[in-house]
Protein backbone atom coordinates (compact mmCIF):
# COMPACT_ATOMS: atom_id res chain seq x y z
CA UNK A 1 0.00 0.00 0.00
CA UNK A 2 0.94 3.56 -0.67
CA UNK A 3 0.69 6.47 1.30
CA UNK A 4 -1.99 8.80 0.95
CA UNK A 5 -2.75 12.38 2.57
CA UNK A 6 -6.26 13.90 3.29
CA UNK A 7 -5.92 15.85 0.10
CA UNK A 8 -4.50 13.07 -2.42
CA UNK A 9 -7.93 11.28 -1.52
CA UNK A 10 -9.80 14.88 -2.18
CA UNK A 11 -8.79 14.77 -5.30
CA UNK A 12 -8.83 11.01 -6.26
CA UNK A 13 -12.21 10.85 -5.16
CA UNK A 14 -12.86 14.01 -7.41
CA UNK A 15 -11.19 12.40 -10.47
CA UNK A 16 -13.26 9.13 -9.70
CA UNK A 17 -16.48 11.11 -10.00
CA UNK A 18 -15.54 13.08 -12.99
CA UNK A 19 -11.78 12.70 -14.81
CA UNK A 20 -13.06 15.05 -17.23
CA UNK A 21 -13.10 18.20 -14.96
CA UNK A 22 -10.41 20.78 -14.96
CA UNK A 23 -8.09 20.96 -12.46
CA UNK A 24 -8.92 24.13 -11.65
CA UNK A 25 -12.32 22.65 -10.87
CA UNK A 26 -10.89 20.12 -8.41
CA UNK A 27 -8.68 22.98 -6.66
CA UNK A 28 -11.72 24.71 -5.89
CA UNK A 29 -13.04 21.94 -4.66
CA UNK A 30 -10.07 20.87 -2.34
CA UNK A 31 -8.94 24.41 -1.58
CA UNK A 32 -5.69 24.33 -3.34
CA UNK A 33 -4.10 26.09 -6.72
CA UNK A 34 -4.53 24.33 -10.05
CA UNK A 35 -0.73 23.72 -10.60
CA UNK A 36 -0.75 22.01 -6.55
CA UNK A 37 -3.59 19.62 -8.44
CA UNK A 38 -2.03 19.19 -11.37
CA UNK A 39 1.07 18.36 -9.48
CA UNK A 40 -0.61 15.78 -7.32
CA UNK A 41 -2.42 14.38 -9.85
CA UNK A 42 0.77 13.62 -11.68
CA UNK A 43 2.43 12.39 -8.54
CA UNK A 44 -0.65 9.50 -8.18
CA UNK A 45 -0.09 8.72 -12.09
CA UNK A 46 3.39 8.35 -11.48
CA UNK A 47 3.06 6.06 -7.99
CA UNK A 48 0.54 3.70 -10.28
CA UNK A 49 -2.83 4.85 -8.12
CA UNK A 50 -4.36 6.29 -11.14
CA UNK A 51 -3.28 4.70 -13.95
CA UNK A 52 -5.46 5.50 -16.40
CA UNK A 53 -8.79 7.81 -17.72
CA UNK A 54 -11.73 6.24 -19.69
CA UNK A 55 -15.09 6.95 -20.82
CA UNK A 56 -18.27 5.27 -19.12
CA UNK A 57 -20.97 4.01 -22.12
CA UNK A 58 -23.89 3.39 -21.62
CA UNK A 59 -24.70 -0.51 -22.90
CA UNK A 60 -28.16 0.07 -23.35
CA UNK A 61 -27.34 2.86 -25.97
CA UNK A 62 -25.10 0.45 -27.64
CA UNK A 63 -27.89 -1.92 -27.97
CA UNK A 64 -26.43 -4.39 -25.02
CA UNK A 65 -29.61 -4.43 -22.48
CA UNK A 66 -28.79 -8.08 -21.31
CA UNK A 67 -26.31 -8.02 -18.29
CA UNK A 68 -25.62 -11.31 -17.06
CA UNK A 69 -22.71 -12.91 -14.97
CA UNK A 70 -21.64 -16.31 -15.45
CA UNK A 71 -19.72 -18.32 -12.94
CA UNK A 72 -17.65 -20.52 -14.59
CA UNK A 73 -16.27 -24.10 -12.88
CA UNK A 74 -12.79 -25.20 -14.11
CA UNK A 75 -11.48 -28.73 -14.37
CA UNK A 76 -8.57 -29.16 -11.53
CA UNK A 77 -5.62 -28.50 -13.65
CA UNK A 78 -7.12 -25.29 -15.17
CA UNK A 79 -7.47 -21.71 -13.28
CA UNK A 80 -8.30 -18.56 -14.55
CA UNK A 81 -5.06 -17.77 -15.61
CA UNK A 82 -5.00 -20.55 -18.37
CA UNK A 83 -8.65 -19.74 -19.03
CA UNK A 84 -8.65 -15.84 -19.57
CA UNK A 85 -6.59 -15.29 -22.50
CA UNK A 86 -9.55 -17.26 -24.09
CA UNK A 87 -12.57 -15.71 -22.60
CA UNK A 88 -10.72 -11.87 -23.32
CA UNK A 89 -11.02 -13.27 -27.19
CA UNK A 90 -15.11 -12.83 -26.76
CA UNK A 91 -16.60 -9.09 -26.83
CA UNK A 92 -19.15 -9.75 -24.58
CA UNK A 93 -16.95 -10.27 -21.60
CA UNK A 94 -16.54 -7.26 -19.54
CA UNK A 95 -14.50 -8.59 -16.64
CA UNK A 96 -13.71 -12.12 -15.79
CA UNK A 97 -12.44 -12.61 -11.92
CA UNK A 98 -10.76 -15.37 -10.14
CA UNK A 99 -12.73 -16.49 -7.09
CA UNK A 100 -13.02 -18.47 -3.85
CA UNK A 101 -15.64 -21.14 -3.30
CA UNK A 102 -18.28 -23.28 -5.61
CA UNK A 103 -17.06 -21.57 -8.90
CA UNK A 104 -13.34 -20.57 -9.69
CA UNK A 105 -14.27 -17.70 -11.99
CA UNK A 106 -16.99 -15.22 -13.12
CA UNK A 107 -17.36 -13.23 -15.61
CA UNK A 108 -19.21 -10.05 -16.13
CA UNK A 109 -21.15 -9.74 -19.63
CA UNK A 110 -23.32 -8.11 -21.61
CA UNK A 111 -25.23 -8.96 -24.51
CA UNK A 112 -28.15 -8.00 -26.74
CA UNK A 113 -30.75 -9.51 -25.53
CA UNK A 114 -31.18 -13.89 -23.78
CA UNK A 115 -30.05 -15.48 -27.46
CA UNK A 116 -26.96 -13.62 -27.83
CA UNK A 117 -26.44 -14.42 -24.22
CA UNK A 118 -27.35 -18.36 -25.11
CA UNK A 119 -24.98 -18.33 -27.96
CA UNK A 120 -21.88 -16.57 -25.89
CA UNK A 121 -22.66 -19.56 -22.96
CA UNK A 122 -22.15 -22.07 -25.84
CA UNK A 123 -19.03 -20.66 -26.66
CA UNK A 124 -17.58 -20.37 -23.08
CA UNK A 125 -18.66 -23.91 -22.43
CA UNK A 126 -16.45 -24.39 -25.72
CA UNK A 127 -13.20 -23.15 -23.58
CA UNK A 128 -10.73 -25.73 -22.69
CA UNK A 129 -10.76 -26.74 -19.05
CA UNK A 130 -14.47 -25.63 -18.60
CA UNK A 131 -16.73 -27.89 -16.72
CA UNK A 132 -20.09 -26.30 -16.11
CA UNK A 133 -21.50 -23.11 -15.90
CA UNK A 134 -23.70 -21.60 -14.49
CA UNK A 135 -25.58 -18.14 -15.37
CA UNK A 136 -27.23 -15.53 -13.78
CA UNK A 137 -29.32 -12.76 -15.63
CA UNK A 138 -29.15 -9.16 -13.96
CA UNK A 139 -32.93 -7.69 -13.44
CA UNK A 140 -31.87 -4.02 -13.22
CA UNK A 141 -28.50 -2.53 -11.63
CA UNK A 142 -28.73 -0.18 -8.62
CA UNK A 143 -25.69 1.49 -9.39
CA UNK A 144 -22.08 0.74 -11.03
CA UNK A 145 -18.83 2.88 -11.11
CA UNK A 146 -18.61 3.77 -7.05
CA UNK A 147 -15.64 5.72 -6.84
CA UNK A 148 -13.30 4.15 -4.27
CA UNK A 149 -11.63 4.72 -1.17
CA UNK A 150 -8.18 3.90 0.07
CA UNK A 151 -8.24 1.46 2.58
CA UNK A 152 -8.04 3.03 6.19
CA UNK A 153 -4.37 3.34 7.13
CA UNK A 154 -2.77 4.32 3.66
Amino acid sequence: MVHMDDTDRAILLELQRDCRQTYADIAHKVALSAATVHARVKNLERRGIVHGYSARVNPVALGLSTLAFIQVRLENNSNCATVAPNFVQFPEVEECHSIAGDVDVILKVRTANPHALELLLYRVKQVPGVVRTNTMVSLSTAFEHQPLEPAGGV
